[in-house]
């Protein structure tokens, strides 16, 4: 598994429409835990308005994700790749 660090701004019209930017959230995120990502998110205070932490089993998936929330007009984003102790470990050692 990849995993991603997401720092995000709620966009005005997720601001002004709460409700619906939350179910096309939802809706985003089952499609693509189907698809074997983890999706962990915490509303911030701050310069960002949500930062989320992906666990994605392909970069493909992570960006088809990163995409969807994107199109639906209600966060702007920033992607981090984070590896872990072991992922380092590995690249450090090739």
């Amino acid at each position: 598994m990849q995993t991603y660090i997401v720092l995000g701004h709620l966009t005005a019209q997720a601001k002004r429409n709460r409700a619906e930017s939350l179910k096309s959230r939802d809706k985003t995120w089952s499609e693509f835990q189907k698809q074997g990502m983890k999706i962990t998110a915490y509303d911030t205070l701050g310069p960002y308005d949500v930062v989320m932490i992906l666990e994605s089993p392909s970069e493909e998936i992570a960006l088809r994700f990163l995409s969807a929330a994107g199109a639906s007009g209600n966060i702007e984003t920033t992607t981090l790749r984070a590896f872990g102790d072991a992922e380092m470990a590995r690249i450090r050692s090739a």
